[in-house]
């Protein structure tokens, strides 16, 4: 039986139109909805930050399966739950990208700091103000969406879309190895931290080669995303009762991002290393469906 290459026909324009689309829908929609006076909070309420990140990367999703259909095969891409898997050094692993993407930030902000001082300063106080926002009309369903958006769906959506979609879109075109390298430099660049979000992005891609499974980068990423939160709350919580000038503590203490990368760089490294290999064996998509086929 042929293999039909569904990857062929998903533009990656198709994406970012959907992004758009879905994006300007969502504030119509909510802008109407405040119009009408049915809206249940204001549209300058910090709940519309989760609510529109879950309503776009959702519709984002859904829109690439229903422009693969019939031919793209949801299972064949997520794979199939991993049984010999070391969950534990999965674990390690990510806590190596947490201390690497930390260290990675701390070092390229400081340096930032003395170009675009207010910028970075802005930065900065920006992650907190997610995790304790000033004012909500619901700061327990906030919390809940927040959580639920940062620990579930991203992961999902953010894993579907890079590792799965995009990195067989651009395999299609341009090989493995570009694939792999752009896909994740893309990834680091929509988020504040490009340099340890890129690695992140290298490490997921062959963790999904490795195991032709996309739960395994899922996992990875929310327990990435879960460790976060709770650091961020934890530095919330202390920032609160020792309140100093955020961008001069910062540039005190940016020789600790040197430490946390001279930790984690080596492990990632030789774990980098060790798993190039494969990009040269068929994308985990193709495998798959071999594998499930008659």
């Amino acid at each position: 039986m042929v293999q039909v290459n569904p990857f062929k026909r998903l533009k990656t324009r198709l994406l970012l139109m959907a992004f758009i689309a879905i994006g300007a829908a969502a504030g119509l929609l909510l802008s109407i909805l405040d119009a009408l006076g049915v809206l249940p909070f204001g549209t300058d309420d910090p709940l519309l930050i989760p609510l529109i990140y879950i309503l776009v990367f959702g519709g984002v999703c859904a829109t690439v399966l229903w422009q693969g259909r019939p031919n793209l095969r949801l299972s064949a891409l997520m794979g199939n739950f991993p049984g010999r898997f070391s969950w534990p050094f999965g674990t390690a692993l990510t806590v190596c990208l947490l201390m690497f993407s930390m260290g990675a930030f701390q070092v390229s902000y400081y340096l930032l700091s003395f170009v675009q001082p207010t910028w970075v300063e802005g930065t900065l106080q920006e992650a907190p103000a997610i995790f304790a926002p000033a004012e909500t009309v619901g700061p327990g369903v906030y919390g809940v969406m927040i959580v639920l958006s940062i620990v579930v769906v991203a992961p999902l959506a953010e894993e579907f879309i890079f590792r799965g979609i995009l990195l067989h879109r651009w395999q299609t075109k341009w090989g493995t190895p570009f694939a792999v390298i752009s896909s994740s430099l893309f990834f680091g660049m929509l988020h504040p931290n490009p340099v340890g979000l890129s690695v992140f992005g290298v490490v997921m891609a062959l963790l999904y080669l490795q195991t032709r499974s996309l739960w395994v980068p899922i996992f990875c990423h929310g327990l990435n995303n879960l460790l976060t939160i709770g650091l961020e709350v934890w530095a919330t919580q202390v920032s609160q009762d020792n309140p100093v000038d955020t961008l001069a503590e910062f540039r005190d203490n940016w020789w600790i991002g040197l430490i946390f990368i001279a930790v984690a760089a080596p492990v990632l490294v030789r774990y980098i290393s060790r798993t190039w290999r494969y990009i040269r064996e068929p994308l985990p998509y193709f495998v798959n469906v071999a594998a499930k086929s008659p």
